[in-house]
């Protein structure tokens, strides 16, 4: 406990106390004679010790009252852990590829040749990569409880789909409806206008709380329209946003050029990092990576409060002035001299 009034004591309380003391002492006695004074029965006698109670009372009373006026304040101090999320936004490639087969034609010869000879066993029908994308996305997003998470496609152009939301509900049924025909008509892959995109959401939706900021690109095709994606990732370096790229089927034919190479070490620049998934299992650990990787921030905050605590001290004087002048209007209690 602590008085934010202290310098109350020895400026007003203290001089006051003083004052009264004098006045006390300086106030003029009153006696009272009778013939029994000198009966020799009257010195063993002794007044009562109650009969200083209205006096005490008084004096504690304004002791009180003074350590109300003086402001006292209890301190609590609570230290406070929060998960900071992150803010995430999911770049999806509709380009005409993704309706492939996932595995493509090697991978699932027995089934297809089944199909063509009429056999309808219960072998399953293949997904296609945009399927094995889609199911991905959903286990990532079903993982991340306290972020913002945004969807956003691209073929020649990119849109977004939905902003950042914690609307786990809202955001899994667009994804379940995102669909390569959609942006039948474009057929492109521009990974960088995905990039520009993310990055601008990021900006338009910025929130000041939310410090680490990710991006994350899924894609089965070679950078071949619109925005240098390289120049994209710059921008995001320079704002602080990893980005992270998956691979989906591109081979290594494909991720053997140099332009390829160059938009590889582009995001491991930004500190992000590139995943080669040529199958459904090694999607699901790239995206687990991923999941690893980019964690929430747990930050610990002190708080201090200040809590007045002069309520106790005020009581405990109106309840003794109280009980002083009760006791004083009693004639046991009155003291004469």
């Amino acid at each position: 406990m602590h008085f934010e009034q202290l310098d109350l004591l020895y400026k007003v309380l203290i001089p006051v106390f003083l004052l009264l003391a004098f006045i006390q002492w300086r106030k003029k006695k009153h006696f009272l004679a009778h013939s029994l004074v000198s009966h020799p029965i009257m010195p063993s006698m002794k007044p009562s010790s109650l009969r200083l109670l209205p006096r005490i009372f008084l004096i504690i009373a304004l002791v009180a009252a003074g350590l109300a006026l003086m402001e006292p304040r209890i301190t609590f101090q609570e230290g406070v852990t929060q998960l900071e999320g992150l803010d995430i936004v999911l770049v999806v490639d509709l380009s005409s590829s993704m309706q492939e087969v996932m595995g493509g034609w090697e991978e699932h010869r027995e089934m297809y040749q089944a199909r063509v000879q009429g056999d309808n066993s219960d072998l399953p029908i293949p997904e296609t990569r945009m399927q094995a994308v889609q199911k991905a996305i959903l286990d990532f997003v079903s993982k991340r409880k306290s972020d913002r998470l945004a969807l956003v496609t691209f073929s020649e152009s990119s849109y977004v789909v939905t902003p950042l939301t914690t609307d786990r509900t809202y955001l899994e049924k667009y994804i379940q409806l995102v669909d390569p025909a959609i942006l039948i008509g474009e057929g492109m892959t521009a990974i960088g206008e995905g990039i520009n995109t993310a990055i601008e959401l990021f900006r338009r939706e910025d929130d000041p709380e939310t410090k680490n900021k990710v991006i994350l690109i899924f894609s089965d095709g070679e950078h071949n329209y619109g925005r240098d994606p390289v120049d994209a990732l710059s921008e995001a370096r320079f704002y602080g946003y990893r980005v992270y790229l998956i691979g989906v089927e591109l081979g290594a034919e494909i991720t053997g050029k140099e332009r390829v190479q160059a938009l590889i070490q582009a995001i491991t620049d930004s500190g992000g990092q590139y995943f080669d998934a040529s199958n459904q299992r090694e999607l699901e650990i790239a995206y687990s990576s991923i999941d690893q990787i980019e964690k929430g921030v747990f930050v610990q905050r002190s708080m201090e409060t200040n809590v007045p605590y002069y309520q106790i001290f005020l009581s405990i004087s109106l309840v003794l002035l109280m009980a002083s002048l009760v006791l004083s209007a009693i004639p046991y209690f009155v003291e004469i001299s």
